[in-house]
């Protein structure tokens, strides 16, 4: 069953998070969107993907800049909310009633859960990259969401800030292990998280954020994910 297979470590994905190249890992970044194509997993995922991955994040970053506040880093709408859950679930594993919790949600909700959540994160010791300690905890508004686990709230986080790299399984299981019953929970993605932010110290380039590195991760790994088969003409 998809939804409950343990994540798989795929060879690509191990190779590069062994390695110390950074143009290894900016290629493997700059092919995520082919590599999604590639797949053959449908129009509507690379049209979420785009949303999620390029336009979202855009727009939190220009409702921040025509704030008239100086503490406010942006927030995100409901209907965008929903379109990030159904990215996750068709990218990653099938989970229905997830979809139903964040359709039941408030406008009012996702509003202040966003806008206090990018709040707390760049309130935490100043929004370094590499901010140690407390930095994870500002996922806990969307976490407090009714179906927003930690996986959830990180691609949430990720799409205002890049420091919080998406809790995809492609990236799990070669950055940390997969675990046990706890894989997803928060205290595990806080391990995950530390490990990817050690891993952009090492490789000291600005443009490696816990994020990129994510993306080039599960790169790295669709070489291997079995393909959608087209469907063929009757």
């Amino acid at each position: 069953d998809r939804a409950t297979m343990p994540p798989i470590a795929h060879e690509g994905a191990i190779k590069l998070w062994n390695g110390g190249d950074r143009e290894q890992w900016r290629a493997h970044a700059a092919a995520y969107d082919e590599r999604l194509r590639a797949l053959n997993l449908g129009e509507r995922l690379s049209k979420l993907d785009a949303f999620v991955r390029k336009e979202l994040p855009k727009t939190i970053a220009q409702r921040r800049a025509t704030s008239a506040t100086s503490d406010d880093w942006g927030y995100i709408k409901k209907d965008e909310y929903v379109r990030v859950v159904e990215w996750k679930l068709a990218r990653g594993k099938t989970r229905p009633g997830l979809m139903k919790y964040a359709q039941a949600l408030s406008e009012r909700d996702v509003e202040s859960a966003s806008r206090e959540a990018y709040r707390l994160a760049h309130a935490s010791e100043g929004g370094k990259r590499n901010s140690k300690g407390k930095i994870v905890d500002a996922m806990a508004p969307f976490i407090a969401l009714k179906g927003c686990g930690p996986a959830t709230a990180s691609i949430l986080m990720a799409v205002g800030d890049e420091r919080f790299p998406f809790f995809s399984d492609e990236a799990l299981a070669v950055v940390v292990g997969n675990g046990g019953n706890d894989r997803y929970s928060a205290a595990r993605y806080h391990e995950f998280m530390k490990a990817l932010h050690r891993k952009c110290d090492d490789l000291g380039a600005d443009d490696l954020t816990p994020a990129k590195l994510e993306s080039a991760l599960w790169s790295a790994a669709a070489l291997t994910m079995p393909k959608k088969m087209a469907k063929t003409k009757q």
